[in-house]
């Protein structure tokens, strides 16, 4: 049986959708705002689908991951 394996800075990608990961102390703003059907929860991980983003924030985000991974294989 396999089982996924997550780290708290991986993005998902899901069924051609992208998801971000957040610890509970890092949700964003307005997280109460967003469609339940768009988050997913994975242990202690909460996966919010990109589409509830702007452009702006997203391309942020993934800079964000990237710089703190910089020893690992960057997101493009």
């Amino acid at each position: 049986m396999n089982k996924l394996k997550f780290k708290s800075n991986q993005i998902l990608k899901l069924n051609n959708q992208i998801y971000f990961p957040y610890l509970i102390h890092n949700l964003p703003n307005k997280f109460e705002t967003f469609d339940s059907k768009e988050i997913l929860k994975i242990n202690s991980i909460i996966y919010i689908n990109s589409n509830q983003f702007k452009p702006n924030y997203i391309k942020n985000f993934i800079q964000t991951l990237n710089y703190s991974n910089i020893n690992s294989n960057n997101i493009k």
